[in-house]
Parts: C-alpha cells; structure tokens; sequence
C-alpha cells in the first residue's frame, strides 16, 4: 500500500477506531466535525485513502465504506459453487423432461436464497415479458409448493416448461408474459411444479 500523509492517517485511524467499536463507517458529517474539516474536505481525504487501499467504497452513498481487510473478508465469504446446467427448458412450447448436460458455471448459491437450486438454460422467448429470454440461464429452487404470481418450471407428464400457472377447475392454465404467445390449457392433474423461478444469469 502507498503511505499515508499525517492527516490521512488520523482520518484513518479515526474511521477504523469507530468501526471497532461496532459502529457504522463514519459518515462525512461526523469526520468533518471531528477534525474541523468541510464536508468537501472529508470526502477529498476518503477517497485518497480508497485510491491508496485503505477502504473500498461498499456502494454509491458517498461515503458507505468498508476498511480494506473487511472487504477482503467479505470477499473471501463469497465462495462460488459450481452447477451443471440443465439442457434447455422452453419458454414456449413444452418439451421433454431436461437432464443434466455437460456445460458448467459457477454461482453463489447462497446469491439466490439458498436451498436446491437448479440452473436450466432457457429457449424461446415467451416469458420475455419478465425480461427471460432465450440463451438465459434461468435458476430454479427445487420445490412442489408455489404462490400465486410465482414463476414454475413445470412438468406435464414428460414434458417441462417455465410460466406461470392458474388453476381453472380441473384445468391449469399455462401463462406466458409474451403476448405473442397463446395461454395453454391443460388437466391439472397432468400437471406437476418442479420449482419455481428464483433469478436469471445472463450473458452479456
């Protein structure tokens, strides 16, 4: 790391002192009133020390940061888990059950709620309403239960397919988002949820 002049390293240590104390990242009001600068000031001398390594700026507010080694931890926390994909579930017409394929990515599992969660690559686009389209890797939390609104990946005797769904009766009504494509009808007892949608990889 670079060195710090005098006042940057009493800024820092004031930052760090609070933090040890269990409170939040001084915001600028505070470090200006504690060392009689102006707001502009604090600011100048916070992103000096995030331009030497000291802190890393944790989001857009100005002054939410986090010290270097408490990022490093929290980077360190994030540990990707690596996922066979599934080969492709329409957004469309049904097709046959997926298996596993031979493609792999890695992902935070933790990132979509936790739980068994199943990537599947999406084709067709007629959940592109819901901003799914086809290439995208949709991640499905492996469950029989579902609310109303949710988006499942369903199977109907040996085909699946990602949409919402309507009981009507006896019959279940498959929901796209694209109002190109048509609602299908089919028994419900023909009909099982597999998972419902919990996030969306996409490529870009």
């Amino acid at each position: 790391m670079h060195t710090l002049t005098a006042i940057q390293q009493a800024v820092y240590d004031y930052t760090r002192q609070t933090l040890e104390q269990g409170l939040p990242f001084p915001t600028l009001r505070e470090i200006a009133s504690q060392f009689g600068f102006k707001h502009t000031t604090a600011r100048f001398h916070l992103k000096a020390l995030e331009k030497k390594g000291f802190i890393k700026q944790r989001s857009q507010r100005v002054s939410d940061y986090l010290l270097a080694s408490q990022a490093e931890e929290q980077q360190q926390d994030f540990r990707p888990e690596q996922f066979r994909l599934a080969s492709r579930i329409p957004a469309g017409t049904p097709s046959l059950v997926f298996d596993e394929g031979s493609e792999f990515f890695s992902v935070n599992r933790d990132f979509f709620g936790g739980g068994d969660i199943q990537g599947i690559r999406v084709a067709g686009e007629s959940m592109s309403g819901d901003s799914i389209t086809d290439g995208d890797i949709a991640m499905i939390k492996l469950q029989s239960e579902a609310n109303k609104g949710d988006i499942l990946a369903v199977r109907i005797e040996d085909e699946i397919t990602l949409k919402r769904i309507k009981l009507v009766g006896d019959r279940c009504q498959l929901i796209p988002s694209n109002p190109e494509f048509s609602i299908r009808e089919v028994p419900a007892r023909h009909l099982q949820i597999i998972g419902k949608l919990v996030g969306v990889i996409r490529k870009t």
